[in-house]
């Protein structure tokens, strides 16, 4: 059984997935915004964007809107690494035992042995195990069709 505060958090986390992330909002007025999600209030679900194009195309560097005039939230772009899929990956294809592996959903990231990270943007660390996980990555993102 979940929760209502269990899933007020699991929203929240997927707000914050989406941060950095460009992103359509669309109005009850049926106005239209596109831009990148800077930041949100979570107890008004308030928004604001950056760089954000309306659907007369008029730019504005930021746009703050309201939660109560939004009636949807597009994404525009996936992420293609998954903090969970590549822990899994980790463990079927690297051999790395999973007391070894800390997955962060929140902020798509996964902790190995904490010394080494790895996020979207690739691996961090120095060092033999660093060397080996981002072989793993690199395997894990062509088999996702992506060239790292």
């Amino acid at each position: 059984m979940v929760f209502a505060s269990d899933a007020a958090r699991r929203f929240t986390v997927k707000l914050n997935t989406l941060l950095d992330k460009v992103i359509i909002v669309k109005l009850v007025n049926g106005r239209t915004y596109k831009g990148k999600l800077a930041g949100f209030d979570q107890s008004t679900l308030s928004i604001a964007l950056e760089a954000a194009v309306d659907n007369e195309n008029n730019n504005w560097p930021i746009a703050i809107i309201y939660g109560s005039t939004i009636s949807e939230i597009l994404v525009e772009e996936g992420s293609i690494f998954s903090a969970k899929e590549f822990s899994e990956f980790l463990i079927k294809h690297g051999g790395i035992p999973p007391h070894q592996i800390r997955v962060y959903e929140d902020i798509n990231v996964v902790e190995i042995a904490r010394s080494v990270k790895v996020s979207k943007d690739g691996v961090e660390g120095a060092g033999p195990l660093a060397h080996r996980v981002n072989t793993l990555f690199r395997e894990y993102m062509r088999r996702k069709g992506v060239r790292v």
